[in-house]
């Protein structure tokens, strides 16, 4: 039953046979012969093939709800028939959000590299929404975000509290202040990441409550491309303060009053199976000194 179930899958991702077939590299009449004996043996039709694209029935729909999550669950079951708890060997898959690319992902898959050299690693750059559904659709072994779910089907493992503050370059007329009234950010040209960003709307609520009419300058949705023009302009931005003590030549400025913490947390499915290299991954993450990083 496993490959029409595959094949009843990739028809409905690719809302033809024609295309399925083609991603299968099977003919169209084995795999429409397939999908027949799949429906004969459930005595129910699971697509409808009356438009232009095929999609699946009510019944169809139902049943791929719990196909997805079997096929999950059998991954799993390979997987762990595979791991290894040496870690002589092994896969692991590891999304971070972009607000970490600057200073977390390196010195972290580095650190992880030497300890653990025969893992096989996949390290990927997701928003928050997509890393929980890739999370979800175990397309993710852990993720590195923030505390604040959508779903209740991912679970978090707490690792530190980080704040948002004013960044500037070094040559900025802030740079070397320690904090700065709120107000003052009205008189700031700034660069912010935009609404993309699950950062966003905190900074927009903290400078709402503060009566601040914010001057934004630029907006980008590359958190590289946001540093690299704080670095070179007079532009000021809002980012973790970890950003600022991990990059040379910038600046973290407290503002006061002080925006809210926020918990930068492991992300895992809930109930998901956890490999040796996940396990070690999360340990790592956990025994990390992050109060201490260069400044």
């Amino acid at each position: 039953m496993l490959r029409p179930a595959r094949y009843l899958l990739a028809v409905v991702d690719h809302g033809s046979f024609t295309r399925a077939a083609e991603a299968l590299n099977v003919s169209q009449p084995a795999l429409s012969q397939q999908i027949r004996y799949l429906e004969d043996r459930l005595g129910t039709k699971l697509l409808d093939r009356s438009g232009r694209t095929v999609r699946p029935t009510d019944a169809g729909q139902a049943y791929i709800r719990h196909l997805k999550f079997a096929f999950q669950n059998l991954d799993a079951a390979q997987r762990a028939a595979r791991d290894v708890e040496n870690l002589a060997s092994g896969i692991l898959r590891v999304a971070f959000l972009p607000l970490f690319t600057t200073y977390l992902v390196g010195p972290v898959v580095g650190a992880f590299r030497r300890r653990h050299p025969g893992i096989d690693l996949t390290v990927d750059i997701l928003a928050q929404a997509a890393m929980e559904r890739a999370l979800l659709d175990d397309r993710y072994d852990i993720g590195v975000g923030l505390g604040d779910l959508a779903s209740l089907d991912v679970v978090t493992e707490p690792l530190h509290d980080a704040q948002l503050c004013v960044v500037v370059g070094k040559d900025h007329p802030l740079a070397g202040r320690r904090k700065l009234a709120a107000a003052r950010l009205a008189g700031l040209d700034l660069a912010l990441l935009d609404g993309a960003f699950v950062t966003r709307a905190p900074i927009n609520q903290y400078l709402k409550t503060n009566g601040v009419q914010p001057r934004i300058a630029l907006e980008s949705n590359s958190v590289d491309a946001l540093v690299a023009v704080v670095q070179s302009t007079s532009l000021a931005t809002i980012l973790p303060a970890a950003t600022a003590r991990n990059l040379p030549g910038f600046s973290a400025i407290k503002l006061d009053p002080p925006f809210a913490t926020r918990t930068t947390s492991a992300l895992l499915r809930k109930g998901g199976y956890r490999s040796a290299g996940t396990r070690a991954f999360l340990a790592l993450l956990k025994e990390r000194n992050w109060a201490a990083q260069p400044r």
